[in-house]
């Protein structure tokens, strides 16, 4: 038997040696797959990028509140009109027989119920036709107008809306002329083409009693820098604020109601206009649709005016 030769311990050591860089080599390249701990964090998804839906809609809401929410910073206030503007320049409005009304954003469904229920208070205290106590027509306009800004937050925004003001504008002609300076008032030369301007909140003005116009002019109605009915000009003679409208099954509006100071007769409360309606009622007033009885109606404003 031949014995056998046993490895000598060079080759013993050789051949671990080439086991062992055969192993490492492979560790390592396993060990390139395995991402570490920084990789792993960075393949995981950010809060931002797993939003829950509702977080989603919910950060929306707030972005477009964040929109429409007044700034920080009160904007600068505009220079005030003058208190007496010239009779040649009584508005920016160039031609002086139409004006324009501003537009309105407000929900009107909503702001007609404020004002129902407004009128509905107005109505409990039996105010009567007293001037010197403000409960005149255009006392109980700015009675009103004070009031729909505390029921009514978005129309309390001094930001947004202004109004005129009982000290500077007392009169129905003083607040027509107001709304015409800023341009919102619009003077009505036919009621039945117009009547689907008026709207709850609309503040409406009408002429001196049996009197009928046309070809009307803003200087007709207020006579500026005066604001008192001379004969020929300050025409206007009566004011109150539209409630509640009523139309037809074609959109028309064919009447409305009205809050205002009425007449030493009676306490102020709502009343419905006229319209030119079927039967005899329409021959009876059709001398002054939508007017306040027999006044005219002349002119028309949004209760609120944006800056």
């Amino acid at each position: 038997m031949t014995p056998t030769k046993s490895l000598s311990p060079f080759f013993i050591l050789l051949f671990g040696t080439a086991v062992l860089l055969i192993s490492c080599g492979r560790s390592s390249d396993q060990t390139e797959n395995i991402p570490t701990e920084n990789a792993a964090a960075s393949m995981v998804p950010s809060k931002s990028e797993t939003k829950n839906p509702t977080d989603t809609v919910k950060e929306a809401i707030a972005a477009d509140t964040t929109v429409d929410t007044a700034p920080t910073e009160e904007p600068e206030e505009p220079a005030p009109a003058p208190d007496m503007p010239a009779t040649d320049d009584t508005s920016s409005n160039a031609n002086k027989s139409s004006g324009k009304l501003a537009e309105r954003t407000v929900n009107e469904e909503r702001l007609g119920i404020i004002l129902d229920l407004i009128s509905e208070d107005l109505e409990s205290q039996q105010l009567e036709y007293i001037s010197s106590k403000g409960q005149d027509c255009s006392g109980i306009y700015h009675k009103i107008k004070d009031l729909v800004q505390k029921k009514m937050s978005v129309l309390g925004d001094k930001t947004k809306f202004h109004y005129p003001t009982f000290s500077k504008d007392r009169n129905s002609r003083q607040i027509a002329d107001w709304y015409y300076r800023h341009d919102n008032l619009h003077i009505v030369q036919d009621a039945n083409k117009d009547r689907n301007l008026i709207t709850p909140g609309t503040v409406v003005f009408f002429g001196r009693t049996e009197e009928k116009y046309s070809n009307i002019t803003i200087d007709l109605l207020t006579n500026p820098g005066k604001f008192v009915h001379d004969g020929t000009n300050g025409k206007i003679m009566h004011i109150a604020i539209v409630t509640t409208v009523e139309k037809d099954d074609a959109g028309n509006v064919i009447k409305y109601d009205m809050m205002h100071g009425r007449n030493s007769r009676n306490f102020a409360s709502r009343t419905t206009a006229n319209y030119d309606g079927p039967g005899s009622y329409a021959k009876k007033h059709a001398k002054f649709p939508f007017g306040n009885w027999n006044q005219q109606l002349v002119a028309l404003a949004h209760i609120e005016t944006p800056k």
